[in-house]
């Protein structure tokens, strides 16, 4: 079985788990979590710092990790990007779709860490 049909595989039921919700139980995960707008974005910028301490600690073991990451990554964007249109569409309000959202920053974070960590551990080569 190839990797996209497991991410799809992984990510589809979990998608329909978010689109079959009603709203008050997207609201109440919403609560419970203490998700806000702030809160959501958050894994990107923490993401870069990360990124950004691990290269000019010329921590290079990540970049082992980095073709895994880019399939968790895609996988969290595009079931995150998917569920989201798909949460606003069936209930009318971007603000129920936190948590996909969240899962979307959480893949983008991922990867800007890679990224941050290899451009700077290659400026500090330089």
């Amino acid at each position: 079985m190839n990797i996209q049909k497991t991410i799809a595989a992984v990510t589809a039921p979990i998608g329909m788990i978010f689109l079959l919700s009603d709203p008050q139980d997207l609201a109440n995960l919403i609560a419970s979590t203490g998700l806000n707008w702030h809160g959501v974005f958050m894994p990107i910028a923490i993401g870069i710092i990360f990124g950004c301490l691990a290269g000019l600690l010329k921590f290079d073991r990540v970049q082992k990790l980095a073709v895994p990451v880019v399939y968790v990554t895609t996988a969290l964007v595009s079931f995150g990007i998917i569920a989201s249109v798909a949460i606003y569409f069936e209930h009318g309000h971007w603000i129920l779709a936190q948590p996909t959202l969240w899962l979307v920053a959480v893949g983008f974070g991922l990867y800007a860490f890679i990224r941050t960590q290899a451009q700077f551990s290659q400026k500090r080569e330089a």
